[in-house]
């Protein structure tokens, strides 16, 4: 932890708030699907999702585009002020004999799409308040406080959610206060926008025509949506096969089936990440940022490939392993090379188009999973290899131009 004591105040906060919001998502978020299907079903509550998803995605394009134009912190302040009246409502849609799942989901909706406005503009923070020196220790210290607090929040959420989902809903609004508090008074601004006259009138589609314009960082977005699509079968065709040709397992009375395996491989990427992080970056610090997501992504893929291919505990176990070692490896280093390709001038509006890379990668994994019955389990491990070969191939030919371009 002496890493994070020697960082900016500022950085502090935001590891911080990102520590909160994950351990928000721990505990209820990730179950709001369980509580949308008991009192919606299935079908509103696909759709419910997929709405969820979408505002989240806007909340990322407006915050890149303000936070830009009037500083971190106003955005991040903005996005905290939601996010409260969000968790007000959620409480009040859900008192004791007065349920409203409609409500709630607007309430749900509001906070994330509030978290995503602080995510997006404290991630241009980041880069503002970090150097190239350090940048990486910050993006592993990220990742590190978010695999922590979800593997808190999920036990809190598994033991409350059932027989007192109200006391969840208060846990939620104490750290949406926190985190409130934290933004508004504590935290400073780290970015002081000097608005051209000609950037006055530009508007949020001009600003973002801009950054689509930038071959190389554009080269490099299709290089991280192809890991991206790696990391996604984890909620996609990974429960698919564990579900249906995991080779159930009796282990001390206890008996262990393919839903129960996929939370197993969770649990074990979420204690290997918290253990051996700083172990690994401490390896792994004079490496490339090109190097480490090569690698890095390279084991996500055979580790993530070889799941598919097994359908025994110890195999897959194993395989869980290697893809984690990878997706330490590969988070701070994609990040960093992410944050160095950037205009220092819109850190914010490329941070709203890195967005894109979660709806597009989730779409692609969703139509994967809709053919995976015809291609197998085999056929999607062919897949998974052509989409890493691509995503090495890609991101050697951005990281080459931005290197002519710092020669020239």
């Amino acid at each position: 932890m002496k890493e994070f004591w020697n960082l900016d105040k500022n950085l502090q906060l935001r590891l911080g708030i990102v520590f909160l919001g994950a351990f928000s998502y721990g505990t209820v978020f990730s179950s709001m699907t369980i509580y949308y299907n008991q009192h919606l079903g299935s079908a509103i509550t696909g759709i419910l999702l997929a709405l969820s998803a979408v505002a989240t995605f806007v909340a990322g394009i407006l915050a890149g585009f303000f936070a830009d134009r009037n500083g971190r912190k106003p955005v991040m302040v903005f996005g905290t002020v939601i996010q409260l009246l969000g968790a007000l409502l959620a409480i009040g849609s859900n008192l004791p004999g007065h349920v409203n799942p409609w409500s709630t989901f607007i309430a749900f909706l509001l906070i994330s799409f509030g978290y995503n406005l602080v995510i997006t503009a404290g991630n241009a923070m980041i880069i503002d308040a970090s150097n190239a020196e350090n940048r990486k220790v910050v993006f592993m210290l990220d990742y590190w406080a978010q695999n922590l607090s979800v593997i808190l929040g999920a036990a809190l959420g598994a033991w409350l959610f059932r027989p007192a989902f109200e006391a969840l809903l208060v846990i939620l609004l104490l750290t949406v206060l926190v985190s409130f508090f934290l933004t508004t008074f504590v935290m400073t601004e780290t970015f002081r926008p000097i608005v051209k006259a000609k950037e006055e009138s530009e508007n949020i589609f001009q600003a973002y025509k801009t950054v689509l314009q930038d071959k190389t960082y554009m080269i490099f977005m299709g290089a991280n949506i192809a890991t991206t699509f790696i990391i996604m079968q984890f909620d996609n065709f990974l429960p698919v096969h564990l579900s249906n040709s995991f080779k159930t397992i009796t282990f001390l009375g206890f008996e262990i089936y393919g839903q129960r395996m996929l939370t197993i491989y969770l649990i074990l990427a979420c204690v290997l990440v918290v253990l051996l992080m700083t172990t690994l970056n401490r390896l792994t610090k004079d490496w490339s940022h090109q190097k480490g997501f090569i690698w890095g992504s390279l084991f996500m893929a055979i580790g993530m490939i070889f799941s598919f291919l097994t359908t025994t505990f110890t195999p897959i176990f194993i395989a869980g392993i290697v893809y984690t070692l990878g997706e330490i490896v590969y988070t701070p280093s994609v990040q960093t090379l992410g944050a160095d390709l950037m205009n220092p001038e819109k850190i914010g509006s490329y941070n709203g188009v890195a967005a894109i890379k979660m709806p597009i990668a989730s779409i692609l994994a969703g139509l994967l999973v809709s053919i995976s019955p015809m291609i197998k389990a085999t056929g999607v491990s062919l897949v998974l290899a052509l989409t890493e070969v691509l995503a090495i191939i890609l991101v050697l030919i951005a990281v080459n131009r931005h290197q002519k371009t710092k020669i020239n």
